[in-house]
């Protein structure tokens, strides 16, 4: 990502250096070497593998009073579930979430110790050069000796994966000789292979080095070049939606709880304040709504919608790209949301009509058109602008207390069966002690809506209230894609295109 950064911005340089006569062009000359030279800095830093990072880190104080802690350091590892820079350049990850939520519950600031492995993370916790590893740990009987272990937040299991394109169902292990089987270095993973080795010594394997993440195997099985990789089932769920082709072939062990792991050492306050942070957070819902976050459209497609997907991107998507970017530019809200919005409603079918008359691209109503000024619904330039501005009206109705990005997915809910019925959906979440602000619980109360007993108590009345909910996490799902396939739009660069000049 910083590479391409870089790139970009010697490009731009390239640009600069013709004829310097303006005060304007030497200002930016000089700004732009300055940004330079800190994203080099800051990429050559973030170059170094993790045995030199793990080497080097400095031995922690014994911790004995809370109060005397002046920083909270989590050993981690890059991976979609963990910690990961997303390809708009924001750290995102359940395990990151977490410890930053951790951190600030004790009004201490975390710094992240970010290494290649697992194998490497259990080691920082074991020589003190991190208070603990949240790197989706599996809680096993083996590590329960050699660490302490918070409650669980999430399970998974290892599974086999394969690209059915290339290759054929196996029934056991034994099939995979001959072929080629990655993994990335996971001590859960390595020994399982290891236990097989014994029964199949023909069998072997390839650990793939740092700059390998589970995502990266993950693609390498769905380009081919991998046959097979042992992956955690929770990796494999996220990637099928990037991915449609991986199967899933088998699951090797039974499902086991993941935790974060801390020294041995039942008198750590550290620990401690952990295992209460989690009990408070589990008993008050923030727990899975954190986790709801990451994991609560992953089963909104199946494989054929995905590949469907994929396949309309390349063909539907470039023909609107520019229009749906510049909505972004009046509106502030990612291009690739409005274009998922757009896949979700039409397919990007812009002469797209259903039985109940809306049409179009954004499959406005006919009153939403009229609202919203739109002469010619068919019309994309038209459309896509007005719906924009309309989930942006929506999602600025919505109370300021309904944090982001649960106010958005509100907002996309909204625009479906309406803000009135998700205004009484919220109503009754705060009755029944949900928490109206959270999209975990109201996604749970809207298809309620549709029951009697319970939408003849509520101001607006019916509402098929299951229907925005599967609206909301299918958008969320295309999102997704777009966001790792498809740049994100900064129209606010443009100020150094010196191309026209």
């Amino acid at each position: 990502m910083l590479s391409q950064t870089l790139r970009y911005l010697l490009t731009t340089l390239s640009f600069v250096l013709k004829p310097l006569g303006s005060p304007e062009r030497v200002f930016l000359l000089l700004l732009t070497a300055m940004v330079l030279i800190v994203l080099w800095s800051y990429e050559h830093t973030q170059d170094r593998d993790g045995a030199s990072l793990l080497k080097d880190a400095p031995v922690l104080a014994p911790i004995t009073n809370l109060n005397d802690l002046s920083e909270i350091v989590i050993a981690t590892r890059l991976g979609p579930t963990t910690y990961l820079t997303d390809p708009d350049g924001k750290t995102v990850g359940l395990e990151h979430d977490l410890g930053i939520s951790f951190g600030a519950y004790l009004g201490k600031p975390v710094r992240f110790l970010v290494l290649d492995n697992l194998d490497q993370v259990l080691t920082a916790v074991k020589l003190h050069k991190a208070h603990f590893a949240a790197a989706a740990v599996h809680e096993t009987s083996e590590l329960k000796q050699q660490f302490d272990f918070t409650l669980a937040y999430q399970n998974s299991h290892p599974v086999i994966v394969y690209n059915n394109n290339f290759n054929s169902p196996i029934n056991s292990p034994q099939d995979m000789i001959g072929k080629k089987v990655g993994v990335v270095p996971d001590p859960t993973h390595l020994e399982i292979l290891k236990q097989y080795k014994e029964k199949f010594p023909k069998l072997s394997w390839l650990s793939y080095p740092r700059g390998d993440i589970d995502l990266d195997l993950l693609q390498k099985v769905y380009e081919g070049t991998v046959d097979f990789a042992i992956s955690d089932s929770n990796t494999v769920a996220i990637a099928q939606h990037y991915y449609p082709d991986l199967v899933v072939a088998q699951h090797l062990t039974p499902s086991s709880p993941l935790a974060w792991a801390f020294p041995k050492d039942s008198n750590n306050p550290l620990f401690q304040a952990a295992s209460v942070f989690f009990k408070r957070w589990d008993h008050g819902g923030d727990l899975s709504e954190v986790v709801e976050r990451y994991y609560g459209h992953i089963n909104a497609l199946d494989r054929e919608d995905s590949s469907v997907f994929m396949v309309k991107r390349a063909s539907r998507l470039p023909k609107f790209t520019q229009i749906f970017k510049k909505a972004q530019s009046l509106t502030n809200i990612d291009w690739r949301l409005l274009a998922a919005v757009a896949y979700q409603e039409s397919r990007w079918d812009n002469n797209a009509l259903s039985p109940t008359g809306v049409r179009g691209l954004m499959m406005l109503t006919a009153d939403t058109a009229d609202h919203l000024h739109v002469s010619n619904r068919l019309d994309p330039n038209e459309s896509v602008p007005a719906a924009a501005i309309y989930l942006k009206q929506l999602e600025e109705s919505i109370p300021r207390s309904v944090p982001e990005p649960d106010r958005l997915w509100m907002a996309l809910a909204a625009y479906n069966v309406g803000i009135a019925h998700l205004e009484d959906a919220r109503k009754i979440a705060q009755h029944k002690g949900m928490n109206p602000n959270a999209w975990n619980d109201i996604k749970k109360i809207l298809p309620l809506l549709s029951v009697p007993a319970v939408f003849s108590k509520t101001e607006y009345g019916f509402a098929r209230g299951g229907e925005p909910v599967n609206y909301v996490e299918n958008i969320r799902s295309y999102y997704d894609i777009l966001s790792r396939f498809e740049d994100k739009y900064r129209p606010g660069l443009k100020f150094l295109d010196f191309t026209n000049r």
